[in-house]
């Protein structure tokens, strides 16, 4: 990824940190700044970018993937689906 993924977090929100990540990244994909196919951060390159554990940002992307948001490799990282856009995330954003 090219730039840091520019997501904001309130730690006095109810939302957990990892919600309020993969609601950001969730929000992203579907208004467009990530493409299918895009590359995010690292685990760790998100979190100390974001200042959170780097199991804060696993438990987002795992969710994210649970989704069908995101596929993730060993060798690719984690990239946003092909499908992302027609996996209907909004309708599970209430897990």
């Amino acid at each position: 990824m090219a730039s840091p993924l520019k997501l904001r977090l309130d730690r006095t929100a109810r939302a957990t940190l990892a919600e309020q990540i993969r609601g950001g990244i969730l929000a992203a994909v579907e208004n467009g700044t990530l493409a299918p196919g895009a590359r995010l951060p690292s685990w760790l390159d998100l979190a100390a970018q974001l200042g959170v554990a780097r199991g804060t940002v696993k438990t987002a992307y795992e969710r994210l993937a649970d989704d069908q948001i995101v596929v993730t490799s060993r060798a690719g990282g984690t990239r946003v689906s092909d499908h992302a856009a027609s996996a209907s995330p909004t309708a599970r954003w209430a897990r």
